[in-house]
């Protein structure tokens, strides 16, 4: 998609590659206190809970980020993916 969207914008010689990324932090409960912190989208996608509601999604986020937790800390999937064109 992309390589499409650079495509459609007039960029030549285009590269995408794909990098492991992952997401190397002491715990579970860390990452969350990075993402409440961090990812704006979240906030956006709750901002219609309640307290309540909201102080539960944070919960059972935590709850599932748990099962990246190994005896060396938390580890997550994350890749990023990296794109550059030249202009024509």
């Amino acid at each position: 998609m992309i390589e499409d969207a650079f495509n459609r914008a007039g960029f030549a010689e285009i590269d995408v590659c794909r990098i492991d990324a992952r997401l190397r932090m002491a715990s579970a409960a860390e990452c969350v206190g990075f993402e409440r912190e961090s990812f704006g989208a979240l906030h956006q996608m709750m901002a219609g809970l309640t307290d309540s509601d909201r102080a539960d999604a944070w919960n059972e986020i935590e709850q599932e980020l748990s099962s990246f937790e190994t005896g060396d800390g938390f580890e997550g999937p994350c890749e990023l993916i990296i794109a550059a064109g030249t202009a024509s």
